[in-house]
This record gives structure tokens, sequence and C-alpha cells, in this order.
């Protein structure tokens, strides 16, 4: 029986979700494997205990095995919180625009300014985006390849001349001849701070396609 999970995005990777251009997300294992872990996939052969599926397994310098399950499995529901605001009855998200930009008669216009509440408060009622995980793995933070940057949604421009120009999430606009690599790194560090970066830590690689409400949420 698949699960269903909460899962928090900023706005800017909302918006990369809806746009498609995100089809994947990269957590922190917690806690760490120590170092000289090897860590081995068992997709064929998962460990089943006591309803738990474990498809990891952790082997330290030791010898000790340390079964783990991931942050999600794959064929899960991810159902999005993200930034929102209710206008009456009616939720509407900072991912959208302003409130103000998505109806005409907006409390904001009397208040001032809207009152976003953080993802993180964000009731099940209100989610209108579910993700299906169709992959779990996981690696080194420093391991992305090119077409998993790609596909962590990281905004990007062509310029005729100097080509891909990621966007740089620490301080803004688009630089000038860099990978898409650079451009995760950076969106890394907004969220997850230099220190994290700096630490190259295990992180489950969680790939996903949009999918519809389940029937039972």
């Amino acid at each position: 029986m698949n699960n269903s999970h909460p899962i928090l995005f900023s706005t800017p990777m909302v918006q990369a979700i809806i746009e498609g251009r995100k089809t994947m997300t990269r957590r922190e294992v917690t806690p760490q494997p120590g170092e000289g872990t090897h860590i081995s996939y068992m997709p064929n052969e998962p460990i089943d205990w006591n309803g738990e599926w474990y498809p990891f397994k952790w082997e330290t310098e030791e010898g000790e095995s340390i079964n783990k399950h991931a942050r999600a499995a794959i064929g899960d529901i991810l159902w999005v919180r993200e930034t929102f605001f209710k206008n009456g009855n009616d939720y509407i998200y900072l991912a959208d625009g302003s409130c103000c930009e998505q109806f005409e008669q907006c409390e904001c216009r009397e208040i001032g300014k809207p009152k976003w509440k953080p993802s993180i408060h964000m009731p099940k009622e209100a989610c209108r985006l579910f993700l299906k995980v169709t992959n779990v793995r996981v690696e080194k933070l420093h391991e992305i390849s090119t077409s998993d940057a790609k596909a962590e949604g990281v905004a990007h421009v062509i310029d005729k001349i100097t080509g891909y120009c990621g966007y740089n999430y620490l301080h803004g606009g688009y630089n000038l001849m860099t990978t898409p690599y650079h451009g995760f790194k950076s969106l890394w560090k907004k969220i997850n701070g230099e220190e994290s970066w700096n630490e190259n830590p295990w992180v489950w690689v969680i790939s996903f396609e949009i999918t519809d409400k389940p029937l039972n949420f």
C-alpha cells in the first residue's frame, strides 16, 4: 500500500514544478551515515519489517549492517505544502502571484497586504499539487549530474553568445557562462546554508511526476 507524505517547497520551486521544469528533489539523509559507510540498494529484495519497507542497507566500516527506509518509496504520493493565503473560502498561492493579481475582490486591498502563511502551516485541505514518486536513490550531494541539476528546476536563460546562464539564488540575477551544477549549488546554499553544501552530505534523490489527488486523501 502506497503512502502519502507532506513535502515543503519554496515558491520558486513550486513554480518550477507547475511549469514542468522540476521533476526531482534532494533532501538530506538524517542521521548521516558515517565515513566509510557502504550503501547498497535492494530493489529486488526489500526488507519488510513490521510493515515498513527498507530498500537501502548501510554497511559500516566496523561491519555493522543497518537497514534504512527512504524518505519516500516508489509509488508514494507527496502532497506539496506551499506558501498560501486564505481569501474568504478560497485558497490562493504565492506561486501564482500576489493575491490582488489573482482575485479582483481581495481582502488584502483592505488590510494593506496579504497575510501569507508559511508552507509549514498549510493544511491538507489547501493542497493543490500532488506528486507521485517514480524513483528513489541515495548519493553524495556533490555527485549531482548535469541532467539532474536541470531536473531540479533551476531557472536559467540561454544567451546567444555565452550559452547557458543559471540563476543565482544567493545574489539574484543570471550568472554568465555557468552550468546547471552552479545554479543548483546556489539554490542548495540558499535553502540549506553554506555549511551544508561544504559538508557534502548524503542526500535522498527523489524523482516524481505530477499526479491526481488520491481518492483516499
